[in-house]
């Protein structure tokens, strides 16, 4: 006995009915593709003109076989829309702009993707709208000179440091000039002067930042990013990358690539990038990974070549999200550091002492400050490769800048002029007279020497006590006095109100 056969509901099994169908649906098909083209707009159909004809099956007893006039044709889903039929995929034509298909299915907001740094050209020249940018930021600024910089700094506060304040100063007016050259100008880049990268040496509290962020900010209002190099690590490991330096400088500027592009990176803490490295003295360069020093100096290495990087333009992951260029050939870069120990560590004092289950040799040290030193050990490159540092970095630092420890006058000078000045006026805006007594100067002036903090040391000892004054005395509305005294060598705040 024959196993039941498959039975379609709306199809004859009449053969001539069956070849008519077929003459039919062939008609439909030639004459489907000699319609001209429609638009878009006009091709595009509903959702129910193209969902497929549900064709009910008996499956009373399925059928192992079925005769050939009654097989399953899967053209019947398609009878009402033959065009659908002829939409095949040409396997040679070129594929679609993948960022086209993203805007296409998500809207015109999609961020296009942007090539590795492998896979870009070494330079991504600035558009004449960018360059227009940078033209319109110079043209508003004064031409000042290096004289004219200086006197500049001691009106805002800056005290003592006068060969740094000068070669900062310089830096600075030929940083302006050569860019004024470059794009208003527009003199070649081989007949520019050298772009200039300087290294601050100098102990801590002796006006390094302080000096960059006055002049280059406060001043001349270029883009300026001053980081703390320690929280960055090589790429591909927890912490900042170096190429958020440019994400940061990016957003100083406005989100004005070509203005960015013209701004000055100002890394602090540049000598603790040695410390690992250092310790070590060299023993098995190479063999171990130092992600938050070496690392870190060899992209630092890289912005500093020149040429263009890319860089995320948010402050999330580096390796995520949209990523463009900024060309690097006019960028400053200036590093500081403290550099403490580099004395011992080019055998110029010290001395030599066996400590350590190893007896290993190390250098003694005495807290010497390499801002002590002569001109002969700045120009020991041999020292900073001992301390840790790349010979090839050290060497794209034109400069070296010693910073000498601040004295008791200049410390005096600036806790006098500087910080005692704005808090006397604030406090008067208040209502409230402040008194601080001399011997309170004195006694912070000491200290801050005695510690080595220099000038970040007299704010962290007087703001304490100026916040205790503030909290008992501001927004009473109550005429009050503030007297700060020294007793027994210790601060104290005495307030009194006006009944």
């Amino acid at each position: 006995m024959n196993p039941p056969l498959l039975k379609m509901s709306g199809k004859s099994s009449d053969p001539d009915e069956t070849e008519k169908k077929v003459r039919q649906r062939t008609a439909k098909k030639k004459s489907a593709k000699t319609k001209p083209t429609a638009s878009k707009k006009e091709a595009k159909k509903s959702p129910e003109s193209l969902s497929p004809k549900i064709v009910p099956i008996d499956v009373s007893g399925f059928p192992l076989s079925a005769p050939e006039d009654d097989l399953f044709e899967f053209e019947d889903f398609f009878d009402d829309d033959p065009e659908a039929m002829e939409s095949e995929v040409d396997p040679f034509s070129p594929s679609p702009d993948f960022n086209e298909m993203l805007r296409e299915m998500f809207g015109v907001n999609v961020a296009e993707s942007q090539p590795e740094a492998g896979g870009m050209s070494d330079a991504d020249p600035l558009s004449d709208l960018e360059k227009g940018g940078i033209i319109e930021h110079l043209e508003r600024q004064p031409i000042l000179s290096p004289r004219e910089l200086d006197r500049e700094l001691v009106r805002l506060g800056y005290r003592g440091q006068e060969p740094a304040r000068r070669a900062g100063a310089v830096l600075a007016y030929r940083h302006v000039q050569r860019l004024r050259q470059r794009f208003i100008e527009n003199v070649p880049t081989a007949e520019l002067p050298r772009r200039e990268h300087y290294l601050f040496l100098g102990a801590t509290g002796s006006g390094k930042t302080y000096l960059v962020e006055l002049l280059f900010r406060e001043i001349l209002k270029v883009p300026s990013v001053i980081a703390d190099i320690t929280r960055f690590s090589e790429t591909g490991y927890i912490g900042d990358d170096v190429q958020m330096l440019l994400s940061q400088l990016y957003e100083s500027a406005g989100q004005h690539r070509g203005w960015a592009s013209c701004g000055i990176i100002c890394v602090d803490e540049f000598d603790k990038l040695a410390a690992s490295r250092s310790s070590a003295r060299f023993a098995g360069e190479g063999t171990t990974k130092d992600v938050s020093g070496f690392g870190v100096q060899r992209g630092l290495l890289t912005l500093l070549s020149g040429g263009s990087s890319p860089f995320p333009t948010d402050f999330g992951f580096s390796g995520h999200g949209q990523r463009i260029v900024m060309p690097l050939e006019n960028l400053v870069f200036i590093a500081c550091g403290a550099f403490s120990g580099l004395k011992e560590t080019a055998d110029i004092s010290g001395r030599e002492v066996r400590v350590g289950f190893m007896g290993q040799s190390q250098v003694k040290r005495d807290d010497h400050l390499i801002a002590q030193m002569g001109s002969e050990l700045l120009e020991n490159t041999r020292a900073f490769s001992d301390y840790g540092i790349l010979p090839e970095l050290l060497g794209r630092f034109s400069r070296l800048v010693a910073f000498q420890p601040l004295g008791e006058d200049v410390l005096r000078s600036i806790l006098e002029e500087t910080l005692l000045r704005s808090y006397l006026a604030e406090f008067n805006r208040e209502g409230v007279e402040l008194t601080i007594a001399d011997e309170v100067v004195s006694h912070i002036v000491k200290g801050a020497l005695r510690r080595e903090t220099g000038a970040r040391g007299l704010r962290a000892a007087l703001v304490p006590h100026l916040e205790e004054a503030a909290f008992e005395s501001f927004g009473t509305g109550a005429r009050a006095k503030v007297r700060i005294g020294l007793k027994d060598g210790r601060i104290q705040m005495e307030v009194s109100v006006a009944s």
